[in-house]
């Protein structure tokens, strides 16, 4: 039995029938028509935006870190369950992801030793000084949250990271236009040519940074990049001593689809980069490979703090490399609502008296006041979403620019092939 190929209309996808008359492919809905080279490019197009992409990784298996009895010294946190490889040397007193001041002091087995660990070139006073700099001037933190000397209660902890490093290749197929614009005495006209884009390319992605600690927030920890990893060194427990070091609970396994994410994403913006003189561009699909992927295991250095604030934890890092504060800061939302009032009450008066020197409210009556008062709140309450913006720096990395290895980079040859043209007018009003 022979198939029926069914083509679809690249503008709208009904379907397109073949009309004798004019030799061309017609389409049913919006009555546009292609010839046979521009439906098959469409099509072509298609398929491609369809063949998807290759993601796979190698994945090391680590060895155990064991002191002479098999075992190690670490601190147990009752609260949130994380556990921390420690040195005798090391005085923990509170649980740096949740605060919990209960940690308990004991021995496990199973911790894994790393490929490489970025040693701390942050001290602990510098650290609590970019604290006190985070905190300083928010007019919206709760009054007992930074009292006392929790700061002093930051702690230096190596976080488990998985370090992902592949070449990637692939290509982006993009649906684009170019837009002329004229008129007439009776008529507005948009033209728009209609275009299937294929960019092709290549690169090395090196060391892309995954936490692998799930007590610990993944945006905070993609806030803290860069890290250097570059200045890593072979693993040594003499760099563990005074702090702690978490151990993973988050295989590199399960840590693929987030380095997969920041591997396509980039490749995608790379190839979107490629694309000029379109007046509109839109990604329809993209098919990328990874060659040579691996993941290795990395100790980075954190100074972190946790606080609790109704029923929910914040926590706080700073870079233990680069000295890079972020965290995300409770709201009392008593003070929220008093900078809003007041930002609208200050900002209405302040409008009406302008508006009063320029003359702007003579003959309007009441009607200029209530709208100097919908300015002022308006203001208020914009001015009161600035100071909710200034309190947190956190964010999750969907990119990985910064690891890309730049003297890989490399295009393939670029394809643009024209598909239709759509041409609207739009009847000027008689006024």
């Amino acid at each position: 039995m022979s198939e029926v190929t069914n083509f679809k209309c690249p503008g709208c996808g009904a379907k397109l029938n073949f009309s004798g008359k004019t030799g061309e492919m017609t389409c049913e809905y919006c009555g546009a028509s292609f010839d046979m080279e521009q439906v098959k490019a469409a099509e072509e197009a298609e398929k491609e935006n369809n063949a998807g992409s290759s993601l796979s990784w190698e994945h090391i298996e680590q060895g155990a870190i064991t002191d002479e009895s098999g075992k190690i010294v670490a601190y147990t946190c009752p609260s949130c369950n994380a556990q921390m490889m420690a040195t005798d040397l090391t005085a923990a007193t509170e649980c740096p992801y949740c605060g919990n001041q209960a940690i308990v002091k004991k021995s496990f087995e199973g911790a894994y030793k790393p490929d490489l660990v970025v040693p701390f070139a942050v001290d602990k006073n510098a650290a609590k000084s970019k604290m006190r700099e985070f905190i300083k001037g928010k007019k919206l933190l709760p009054d007992n949250f930074a009292k006392g000397d929790r700061i002093s209660k930051i702690t230096g902890i190596y976080v488990p990271f998985w370090l992902f490093s592949c070449h990637a290749d692939g290509y982006v197929n993009f649906d684009a236009y170019k837009e002329k614009r004229w008129s007439d005495a009776k008529y507005d006209y948009v033209k728009k040519d209609y275009y299937s884009l294929k960019r092709s390319g290549e690169m090395d992605f090196v060391r892309i940074p995954v936490d692998a600690a799930s007590q610990i927030d993944d945006a905070t920890m993609d806030s803290l990049e860069p890290f250097d990893t570059s200045k890593a060194v072979p693993y040594d427990a003499a760099y563990f001593s005074g702090y702690l070091a978490d151990k993973y609970d988050v295989t590199s396994k399960d840590s693929e689809p987030r380095a997969n994410t920041r591997v396509t994403s980039t490749f995608e913006n790379k190839m979107r980069d490629a694309v000029k003189g379109y007046d509109g561009v839109t990604m329809k699909g993209e098919s990328v490979n990874i060659s040579g992927g691996k993941a290795e295991y990395a100790m980075l250095p954190v100074w972190m703090m946790s606080g609790r604030f109704e029923g929910k934890t914040y926590q706080f890092a700073v870079n233990g490399q680069t000295g890079k504060m972020v965290g995300e800061l409770p709201v009392d939302n008593g003070k929220y609502w008093k900078q809003v009032i007041l930002g609208s009450l200050v900002s209405s008066v302040a409008v009406y008296l302008i508006a009063l020197v320029f003359g702007l409210l003579e003959g309007s009556g009441g009607v200029g006041a209530f709208i100097c008062l919908v300015v002022g709140i308006v203001i208020g309450f914009i001015r009161g979403g600035m100071l909710k913006g200034a309190m947190k720096n956190v964010h999750i990395s969907s990119q990985a620019n910064k690891y890309v290895d730049d003297k890989s980079l490399k295009y393939g040859a670029a394809l643009d092939r024209f598909l239709y043209t759509k041409t609207e007018k739009t009847e000027k009003s008689q006024s």
